[in-house]
């Protein structure tokens, strides 16, 4: 009978002892500090992103928001009166649309946000929660790439993927049972994307925006980074591009493309033909690279700096074409055009 009772209370001692270990390993909040997480409210109908954290755009019904405008004029209008300063029959209030002013989601607006990431990484939007209710004619959509004015970036000929396959549309079908969630996750095939959303009623989203590093990027849009960058096929039968949203200048660092006879040439060689390996230099109005005007087209070897060329269009583009024949690879320098660079203008694309 001792035996049993020394045995039990041991047990008891052990497990007392125990406790703590096993309390700690399960804590729901660890003692160390949080990690930051950024947090973002989505203003503007065209919203650049370029910064990961959570994005989020709330709309109120129009009768909510004309109700708050009112009130909150009427609060401003009487801290005028207490302050004995007159207000200006024309004159903005801070934080205040002005009437007919445009705001993400007015009326059968489509809005977007643009999100956009260093050239060696590509876009992940995870919709944690999104309110836009079909029956009101609310959309939201994610394009693998921009749209801007129904062109695209990556050209929808220089993309892997046809564009029905790049544009997937959703909503909220709030008469469907049982519901099914509304938690999205897209991933894009290069370091430029875009959620769009038309919301005319109200509604809202929170999008989580990640970015991944990635080894072999091919479509690189560039936004306002001067630098040195590297475009090859490596060996595969595809279309590269780098497009930078402003005149750029160009010049080559670096330069092999084409076969065993155009890279013995003594020159490289400015004015390839069709359709030979090459890599095509212009600009254009809009995204798509298809449509741009030809500065140049490149090919042979060549370890020796480029002249500078400069491209004074609303989108400057560097096109890699390959057959899939050879190993095309190519580095360049790419800056901004400024002013003086004029003199070294090889297109000037119409106003």
């Amino acid at each position: 009978m001792k035996l049993v009772v020394y045995l039990y209370l041991s047990m008891i001692v052990l497990g007392v002892q125990a406790w703590p270990s096993v309390k700690r390993s399960f804590e729901l909040f660890p003692g160390n500090p949080a990690v930051p997480h950024n947090v973002h409210t989505v203003s503007d109908c065209m919203h650049v992103a370029s910064e990961a954290g959570d994005y989020i755009f709330k709309k109120l019904h129009p009768m909510n928001s004309a109700l708050n405008r009112e009130a909150a004029l009427l609060e401003l209008e009487a801290a005028a009166v207490v302050a004995g300063a007159g207000a200006g029959a024309g004159m903005a209030v801070p934080g205040i649309p002005e009437p007919g002013a445009s705001a993400p989601g007015d009326q059968s607006e489509v809005c977007g946000l643009y999100v956009i990431g260093e050239p060696d990484t590509i876009v992940e939007i995870t919709m944690k929660h999104y309110d836009a209710n079909c029956e009101t004619g609310a959309l939201m959509a994610f394009v693998d790439g921009w749209e801007l004015n129904g062109e695209y970036f990556p050209g929808i000929k220089d993309h892997h993927r046809p564009l029905e396959e790049r544009v997937y549309e959703f909503c909220n079908n709030y008469r469907q049972w049982p519901r099914i969630s509304n938690k999205k996750f897209f991933r894009a095939s290069q370091n430029a994307a875009l959620l769009q959303y038309r919301i005319p009623v109200r509604g809202s989203f929170v999008a989580n925006v990640r970015f991944h590093k990635i080894t072999q990027p091919c479509n690189v849009l560039v936004q306002d980074t001067a630098a040195v960058y590297k475009m090859t096929n490596f060996g595969q039968a595809r279309n590269c591009t780098i497009s930078a949203l402003f005149p750029a200048v160009v010049s080559l660092a670096n330069l092999r493309i084409g076969g065993k006879s155009v890279r013995a040439q003594q020159k490289v060689n400015y004015d390839c033909q069709m359709p030979s390996d090459r890599l095509e230099i212009g600009g254009s109005a809009g995204l798509d690279s298809i449509a741009m005007e030809m500065a140049s087209s490149v090919c042979g070897a060549s370890s020796e700096p480029g002249p500078e060329q400069a491209i004074f269009c609303g989108v400057s583009t560097v096109r890699l074409v390959s057959s899939g024949r050879f190993q095309n690879q190519a580095a360049l320098v790419l800056r901004k055009a400024e002013d003086q660079d004029l003199d070294i203008a090889t297109l000037i694309c119409a106003l």
